[in-house]
């Protein structure tokens, strides 16, 4: 048998995770002296902290003994794991998990990289655990998902510098002057996994459309799989989503939340784009 390991940044929903069988390991959100597992706190909660502090939480990766206990329990009785995780570019996690894996079962275990989060990270799992229910080994399915990370395109708008700058993203005289603009950034996932600038725009309508130009620039007029993600804004994500629909040959779309780990340097009214080519 063949595990699927992940990530809380991959921000599946629950019952994905139980249907597929994934295993998840938590990011962790430092708050004062807490330090606490990303699946443990609401956005609600989260949110209502954030906006009464100057300085964004830190986050960070899991410990080494987290992914070594999953990894034995999951080799114990000689089956595979495939563990593929938050970019390395934004997170030490993949580093953590390779050298559990080393320690644990080397043989037996493969960590992708898989140089995306939340939105860009769910498709991938997405993908490869259908390819792994049809008969995929191991080797097959990491190479899958190394494609995958290839030839995905992610977008993120984000509704206000506010986080970015508690977050230590822009400095103070940034936040002040784009606040004044209500400029809205929209952010990419580059080819080493980082999260980099790349434009602003002046109203969230007009982000959405940049955002959708750069997916058809992408992706051109093949069908694709696709995905969008946001921070406490459900009603324009299902809106956003219903726009991909009728602007291209979506062989599936789905819809996540993105959690505390990332959110904490976007803030609510994030809404992100992630797609790939259907025939990876």
């Amino acid at each position: 048998m063949i595990h699927l390991v992940t990530d809380t940044t991959a921000y599946l929903p629950p019952n994905f995770i139980e249907s597929r069988g994934i295993h998840v390991v938590p990011l962790k959100i430092n708050i004062g002296s807490r330090t606490i597992d990303e699946d443990k706190i609401s956005l609600d909660e989260f949110y209502t902290y954030i906006a009464s502090v100057e300085k964004a939480p830190s986050t960070s990766q899991p410990a080494p003994g987290e992914f070594i206990q999953l990894y034995e329990s999951l080799t114990r009785n000689g089956d595979e794991v495939l563990s593929i995780h938050i970019s390395g570019g934004i997170s030490g996690t993949p580093l953590v998990a390779q050298m559990a894996a080393q320690d644990v079962a080397p043989d037996k275990i493969t960590v992708v990289d898989s140089h995306g989060t939340s939105v860009s990270l769910a498709m991938l799992l997405r993908i490869v655990a259908r390819a792994l229910d049809e008969g995929a080994t191991r080797q097959e399915a990491a190479d899958l998902a190394r494609a995958i990370s290839r030839q995905q395109a992610t977008f993120f708008l984000v509704e206000t510098l506010d986080y970015l700058a508690k977050g230590g993203r822009i400095n103070g005289a940034a936040k002040f002057f784009g606040s004044m603009l209500n400029l809205r950034p929209i952010l990419y996932l580059d080819e080493q996994g980082k999260i980099e600038g790349m434009s602003v725009a002046r109203t969230r309508k007009k982000g959405i459309q940049r955002m959708l130009r750069e997916i058809q620039q992408r992706m051109g007029d093949g069908p694709i799989h696709a995905g969008v993600t946001h921070v406490e804004c459900p009603a324009d994500a299902e809106a956003l989503a219903q726009k991909l629909q009728e602007q291209f040959d979506c062989v599936d779309i789905f819809i996540n939340e993105t959690g505390p780990v990332i959110g904490s340097h976007v803030g609510p009214g994030l809404l992100g784009i992630s797609a790939c080519p259907a025939q990876v």
